[in-house]
């Protein structure tokens, strides 16, 4: 791995915002910078596709759950018991008593949100790592990679009755007249089909599309929730 200095990498993360921000975004296919260090890829400001739900790291989970529970009136409340406890004019019992459930209770809400974390890190992963279709221009071909390594600019092969693994732009279609049907049951609850057409006079007579042969810059907005309506020029 090459050595960047921190000025560098700075300079990338503004631009890399910057890029996030703009209301229309200018991409290009990474056929041609395959192989290429990420800092010469026209695409290597934008985010990976690896999907991430996750609350905690390993290391950051104490304090931070430690943070949220006592954001707690509850928990707050207990925490101040136990504190009176220690003062000799005003405590009831023993101060050791005093600690035992604000204890139970916060190591009970603990292992519940760490169980939840671990199934939701469960679930990222197996998403994260279904296969799929993306071209190589080393290998001439579709090659099978993860969901996790789609990157814009990338070039994805769906079949028929296979899950979409990102926001895609629609270049060929096996149908004679460039279009396909999808569902977006698991965005909007709807199971009816819903018809996508390719770009209008783009590979629609070709017998099979060439990725390689794609040089034009596709310009597009940003995403958003708006499942009915995408503007996009080449």
């Amino acid at each position: 791995m090459m050595w960047r200095s921190p000025l560098a990498l700075v300079r990338d993360a503004l631009y890399s915002q910057r890029a996030r921000e703009r209301e229309l975004r200018s991409l290009q296919s990474n056929l041609p910078y395959e192989g290429m260090e990420k800092a010469k890829q026209p695409n290597r400001f934008f985010p990976s596709n690896a999907i991430k739900t996750t609350k905690y790291s390993l290391l950051l989970f104490l304090p931070m759950n430690l943070y949220e529970q006592f954001h707690r009136m509850a928990n707050l409340y207990f925490v101040g018991l136990a504190i009176l406890n220690f003062i000799p004019v005003v405590n009831a019992f023993q101060p050791e008593v005093g600690l035992i459930p604000i204890c139970i209770i916060m190591s009970l809400t603990a292992l519940k949100d760490a169980w939840e974390d671990f199934r939701r890190y469960q679930s990222d992963r197996k998403v994260n790592n279904m296969p799929c279709f993306i071209y190589s221009r080393r290998e001439k071909q579709y090659v099978e990679r993860r969901w996790k390594d789609v990157r814009v600019g990338d070039f994805v092969k769906v079949v028929c009755n296979e899950i979409v693994p990102a926001d895609l732009l629609l270049l060929y279609s096996s149908d004679p007249n460039g279009v396909c049907h999808l569902e977006t049951a698991n965005l909007d609850g709807e199971t009816n089909l819903k018809q996508r057409t390719v770009v209008s006079g783009l590979c629609t007579s070709h017998p099979e599309f060439e990725p390689e042969n794609f040089n034009a810059v596709v310009v597009c907005e940003r995403p958003n929730d708006n499942l009915n309506h995408f503007k996009c020029f080449l």
